[in-house]
């Protein structure tokens, strides 16, 4: 037998080292190397797909509770940070353990990776709320049809009425008084939808002349060519009156509904005018909406002779993103005990019968229910001890959630109150 030099040891253990301080080296460049990409490569579509999953049960549990009178809360999530960490410690123990002459330890080492996400949620309320809920939208916001939005879903969602021509009117109560209809507002959109699907319309932004003077009647003699000119700088333009006066107009961007040439007498066209209360034939109509002030001297549910006798304009009554929220509630299919202990609130149409509200919303938007979590759901939230959610393959209800979502995106305020935040830290 030989024993082992005190040389070949002191090999051994610089053979140690070295191979320790090798594999550590390596072992870090190769974590700190790939650590972030591998992080954001596995993190970002993560926390997308649940940003966008959570915005979605946000938005239909507020829905639902607006169908059972209860106050719609929302709460932002204003910012996502996510930390990611990394630390390691070990030991070396020389490759010797006293058990032999050979190395058959090389010691303990571990690595740390920590994600630390942090959240901040900024609930709307004051002004934030009244400026995003309440404030009627403006008819501007028809652009979102030529950015891809269904035009029928569009106008069922957005618009009280058309030339007073209503879209169940009282549906965007709370606990309505009576039952409503839209039938004949439905046809009419759904005529539009039609036309403007085949090209046969689309709203387009054309800059006009105001019909109404904006000035009492001026001398000629006291306009002159600087006059005009300046005019003409700030969309301003001179008429005449009679031989010796002349008045001001006022060229304005005005939203239209322009119609091929070839469909403004088409049957459809010809329904539509006769529906809203248009002159058929017409190329453009423009659109204005009552609640706007584009029109202030119109009253809302008053029909202006004057206006209906021009038959050139399509006076909407926009709503709000509140009575929006409302009117989407009609289409929550509500569970039996909630009906018969009262919890929901009901209407009672001219028999004494129930009236199912879904009618108005129906091929538009429907939430189901039920006792358990639904095993298929495109969208689920629990509430008052059932389940209501979106089936997955009702694509229209999933494309009114989402043009839901862009007006409510388009209609929230640029400069936001100084509301608390609450951030909250969640150790990984």
């Amino acid at each position: 037998m030989f024993g082992t030099s005190s040389r070949t040891q002191e090999g051994w253990k610089r053979r140690g080292i070295s191979v320790c301080l090798v594999t550590a080296f390596a072992l870090s460049f190769a974590f700190s190397g790939c650590l972030g990409p591998t992080a954001l490569s596995v993190t970002r579509t993560r926390y997308n797909e649940v940003y966008r999953s959570t915005n979605d049960e946000q938005l239909l549990l507020n829905i639902v509770r607006l169908r059972y009178a209860d106050s719609p809360i929302f709460m932002d999530l204003s910012n996502i940070t996510s930390q990611f960490e990394m630390s390691g410690r070990g030991n070396y123990s020389y490759g010797l353990d006293g058990s032999g002459p050979g190395m058959s330890n090389l010691g303990l080492g571990e690595w740390f990776i920590r994600d630390a996400p942090t959240f901040s949620y900024h609930p709307r309320t004051g002004q934030e709320t009244a400026k995003s809920l309440l404030q009627p939208l403006s008819a501007e916001l028809f652009s979102v049809v030529n950015a891809g939005a269904n035009f029928q879903q569009f106008m069922l969602m957005a618009v009280n009425d058309i030339n007073d021509v209503p879209n169940a009117a009282r549906s965007i109560a709370m606990i309505p008084n009576g039952p409503d209809d839209n039938f004949e507002f439905r046809r009419g959109v759904q005529l539009l939808g039609d036309l403007e699907q085949r090209g046969a319309i689309e709203l387009t932004v054309r800059k006009l002349e105001d019909s109404d003077d904006i000035s009492d009647p001026i001398a000629m003699e006291r306009i002159g060519g600087a006059d005009l000119v300046n005019a003409a700088k700030e969309n301003y333009v001179f008429r005449t009156v009679d031989q010796d006066r002349m008045t001001v107009h006022k060229y304005e961007k005005t939203l239209v509904l322009r119609v091929r040439e070839q469909d403004r007498m088409s049957p459809e066209m010809l329904e539509v005018a006769q529906i809203f209360r248009l002159r058929p034939g017409r190329s453009t109509y423009k659109i204005k909406s009552e609640m706007s002030g584009d029109h202030p001297e119109r009253e809302p549910g008053i029909v202006d002779e004057e206006d209906l006798a021009a038959g050139d304009t399509i006076f909407v009554n926009m709503r709000s993103m509140l009575q929006i929220g409302v009117f989407l509630s009609k289409g929550v299919c509500i569970p039996d005990e909630h009906v018969t202990r009262g919890i929901a609130p009901m209407t009672a149409d001219g028999s004494g019968q129930l009236y199912d509200w879904t009618n108005v919303t129906q091929g538009l938007f429907q939430v189901c229910s039920s006792k358990r979590r639904p095993k298929k759901s495109e969208i689920a939230v629990k509430y008052r001890g059932y389940w209501f959610y979106i089936a997955p393959n009702d694509v229209q209800s999933r494309a009114s959630m989402a043009i839901y979502e862009i007006l409510f995106a388009v209609q929230e305020s640029d400069v936001r109150s100084g509301g608390p935040l609450l951030t909250l830290p969640l150790g990984g």
